[in-house]
């Protein structure tokens, strides 16, 4: 994808050029930890949304803010505010700036609920739960989690809808051991030990919607059915998550961020392609090329992801729930404190453990490592 905007940004500046590499996942956060303490690699990089800020505490990113104060007051302009939370520091610094965008959403069969007597996607927690029970009394096996299934990620949106969340605004201590956290996880849990929802972190939701095994699951909105599963075509659609207690209908949001390593030796030519990824045209060609590969690039602004390709009842229902989404914490030491959480719903959902006690444990380690 990122050829795209290179290529455009080469054809205007013929005196700039790009060398391009892509990285495993697997490898590619140690990798560019690796270049920066070593001030040497690439100029630009892209990563997971809180790469910039942990780099960028480390020295290894060129503060966006401070240098490039333009470029700075757009991102913070036009971007959305979901996203933004989770790449801009708590006291207003952006290291990286968001690149493009995935959100957590229902996906489903309107044929096969409508079979079972579910009236189209469920809107609350309680439709929810009752349309699985529909479902599967209808000879279905119901409701797949497939991004983030049993992990912090997949609690994430309940934990929000809930009126939860993992810390305070200040970053000063843990919050997600709160009533609201304890409600949310036991709602989470019970998605797998009371309505038998599959725990292999390999669920495959597109192939459960095709053979009918499961008509409604949540993922991330990224895929294009259509291309990858054509028989699907027509058959499927796309929902924001149901609602919580609060009314809330939060989702997660992910994605990748980009930015400027602090060595770079191009700092300026960097940031001048990084502010080229705001033109809309840009935006336009990204989304376009990804359609082509069965894949939705989504950009971190409503106004150009409102350029997809998709259905209007689908588009309708993306742009719905981008208004309520939110990103990953901004606070030093989440990297290391996901773990600590997924640790936690895994011991209430595998083993039974009291929700309330799993969660006070994942707050103390999520504390210990705010001081670090």
């Amino acid at each position: 994808m990122i050829k795209t905007a290179t290529d455009l940004y080469t054809k205007a500046h013929p005196n700039v050029t790009f060398a391009l590499q892509a990285i495993p996942w697997s490898d590619a956060h140690a990798k560019i930890l690796s270049a920066a303490a070593a001030r040497q690699g690439p100029d630009i990089i892209t990563g997971g949304l809180s790469w910039g800020i942990e780099l960028g505490n480390l020295g290894g990113m060129v503060n966006l803010t401070k240098d490039y104060p333009a470029l700075d007051k757009q991102v913070k302009a036009e971007n959305l505010p979901g996203i933004l939370q989770s790449v801009v520091t708590p006291d207003n610094q952006l290291y990286a700036m968001p690149y493009n965008l995935t959100v957590q959403m229902q996906f489903l069969r309107p044929d096969l609920l409508k079979a079972a007597g579910v009236n189209g996607a469920p809107k609350t927690w309680n439709e929810l739960t009752s349309g699985i029970t529909k479902l599967q009394k209808a000879g279905h096996k119901g409701y797949m989690v497939q991004w983030g299934s049993t992990d912090w990620l997949g609690y994430f949106p309940y934990l929000y809808q809930a009126g939860g969340s993992y810390y305070d605004k200040a970053c000063t201590k843990a919050t997600v051991n709160s009533p609201e956290g304890v409600r949310a996880l036991t709602f989470f849990a019970e998605l797998y030990t009371k309505y038998k929802a599959p725990i292999d972190a390999a669920n495959d939701l597109p192939g459960g919607l095709d053979n009918g095994n499961y008509p409604i699951g949540s993922s991330d909105s990224k895929f294009n059915f259509d291309i990858t599963y054509p028989k699907m075509k027509g058959k499927w659609t796309l929902a924001a998550l149901p609602a919580g207690p609060t009314g809330k209908y939060t989702a997660f949001l992910g994605g990748t961020v980009i930015g400027i390593m602090s060595y770079s030796k191009s700092k300026d030519a960097a940031a001048d392609f990084l502010k080229s990824l705001n033109n809309a045209q840009v935006s336009k060609a990204l989304i376009q090329n990804a359609f082509k590969s069965g894949l939705y690039f989504i950009p971190p602004r409503s106004d150009f992801a409102a350029n997809l390709t998709l259905p209007a009842d689908q588009k309708a229902a993306l742009l719905k729930q981008l208004k309520d989404s939110a990103g990953p914490p901004n606070c030093t030491g989440w990297e290391a404190s996901g773990a600590d959480v997924t640790k936690a719903i895994q011991q209430v959902i595998l083993n039974k453990a009291d929700p309330k006690k799993a969660l006070d444990q994942a707050a103390a380690a999520m504390n210990a490592n705010l001081k670090k």
